[in-house]
């Protein structure tokens, strides 16, 4: 299936491509993201926030953006095809736990003090070395807040305690997981976990087909955690390629070595 960018006289949009740094996933190699900014007050609908989505663009606060890093092409957008996921008898124990919890949806514009309070926690004590740190209110609203499409706080409540929060973008073939952040000294463990299987459960009652998890980076151990969740799309030199177990970075190389000499022949046959 060939993917195709919405078509861009429909839309007030600016890209550019951010120098080259250190990436966060890979230390010992370089970046560059590709930025699209919506003009003041434009919106997406959901049909077209979508077919971005399935171009492997991500939405951080008011922006798009995707890697473009052709020598490596590591950062590769996974989703969970949900109504054939299985959870193994780890994921099952902790799916028990949820009934513990109230989960509530809400709007982003409807974010208070209860809500950063918990984000600035989460990232002092989980992510005090990386560029969230130190949180900061105005950072949180736009990063979190802030959006130009149709999005939602999942809250998570634990005897009339919010106990994390899951950031979600509206999609019309599922939903894409933004953010959570949760009680770093919560009495529930695996709270991330917990929270993409309720993710997985929303999406099955919308009746839609799948979660976007974000990028999936063999050799992160930050992201190993996304190839839990299967069967599993990975898009793949704008394919989405199917995995019915958990994949593993041996398995993804091939298909990684042949988008790299496609981008290189192509380069060299327009020049």
């Amino acid at each position: 299936m060939t993917l195709k960018p919405p078509h861009p006289s429909t839309l007030a949009l600016t890209s550019q491509l951010t120098p080259l740094h250190q990436c966060s996933y890979l230390p010992d190699r370089a970046a560059r993201l590709e930025l699209i900014e919506l003009a003041k007050d434009e919106r997406l609908s959901t049909p077209i926030f979508s077919q971005f989505s399935r171009l492997g663009y991500r939405r951080s606060g008011q922006h798009l953006y995707r890697p473009v890093c052709f020598h490596c092409q590591r950062c590769i957008s996974t989703r969970v095809v949900v109504n054939e996921f299985q959870p193994n008898r780890t994921q099952r124990k902790l799916w028990q736990k949820s009934h513990e919890m109230d989960v509530v949806i809400t709007a982003c514009d409807d974010a208070d003090e209860s809500h950063f309070m918990l984000y600035a926690r989460y990232i002092c004590a989980r992510h005090s070395d990386g560029d969230m740190y130190p949180p900061n209110l105005q950072g949180f609203k736009q990063f979190l807040q802030y959006s130009f499409t149709q999005s939602f706080f999942m809250e998570f409540w634990l005897h009339d305690e919010l106990v994390m929060v899951a950031v979600c973008d509206q999609l019309d073939d599922g939903i894409s997981a933004v953010y959570t952040f949760y009680d770093p000294d919560a009495t529930i463990n695996s709270l991330g976990t917990l929270a993409i299987l309720t993710q997985i459960d929303y999406v099955k009652r919308l009746g839609l087909p799948y979660l976007y998890l974000g990028f999936w980076v063999p050799g992160s151990d930050k992201m190993a955690y996304k190839s839990r969740f299967y069967p599993t799309e990975l898009l793949i030199n704008q394919q989405w390629y199917r995995f019915d177990e958990a994949v593993t970075a041996a398995q993804v190389e091939p298909l990684l070595q042949q988008a790299i000499k496609a981008h290189y022949l192509n380069m060299w046959n327009t020049t």
